[in-house]
């Protein structure tokens, strides 16, 4: 059983969730994004797909009653509550490279470092870390009519929360994103609170 929190800016060590149990991902102050990562115990490498869970379940905007799935195309988890629904399922994260284009310096914390630090002795290193494998909770990117993207605040209040259901047991990371030079954490990141629990 899980119950813990991860600081804003961090990460925790990857943990197990079994199959069958309901993992709560819960914003405490409202406006902050988690990173997560899932991969089966019993294959690290078939790692959560953000591009085949948007086009089996047909949907861009991944809530209560989707599947999430691996990249071969294996059901991981069921969400099976969601009080925000709104997440970004389209892969990718902030990194020291996003950072440096971005804002002109790679500095300031990345979830692709604090993922792959949470993952440590379970990949070799950033190469194995798949950027279609990291969903952003709580992300809130508007998609224009042109198709143009933009990061806006985050919809989510204190104590809202995605509960996803393991449907094999699972390694999980999640990342408090430390980013504060756009409005994915409103400016202020902040904790993240991680349960687990047996229905």
């Amino acid at each position: 059983m899980i119950d813990t929190v991860v600081p804003a800016r961090s990460f925790v060590p990857a943990f197990v969730v079994e199959a069958g149990e309901v993992l709560r991902i819960e914003d405490l102050a409202g406006r902050q994004a988690a990173d997560v990562v899932l991969m089966p115990v019993d294959d690290p490498h078939d790692q959560m797909s953000c591009i085949y869970t948007q086009l089996l379940n047909r949907t861009t905007r991944i809530t209560h009653g989707h599947v999430i799935y691996s990249k071969a195309a294996r059901p991981l988890a069921t969400v099976v509550e969601d009080t925000v629904g709104v997440h970004w399922f389209g892969g990718g994260c902030c990194s020291a490279e996003t950072n440096e284009f971005r804002y002109g310096s790679p500095e300031g914390g990345s979830c692709r470092e604090n993922l792959v630090e949470s993952l440590a002795g379970h990949i070799a290193g950033p190469a194995e870390l798949e950027l279609d494998a990291i969903a952003s909770l709580f992300m809130n990117i508007a998609i224009g009519p042109d198709g143009g993207l933009e990061i806006v605040l985050p919809t989510s209040r204190a104590g809202d929360h995605i509960d996803l259901r393991a449907e094999r047991s699972l390694l999980v990371a999640v990342s408090a994103c430390p980013q504060e030079r756009n409005p994915c954490n409103g400016f202020e990141p902040s904790d993240i609170a991680l349960s687990t629990s047996n229905p």
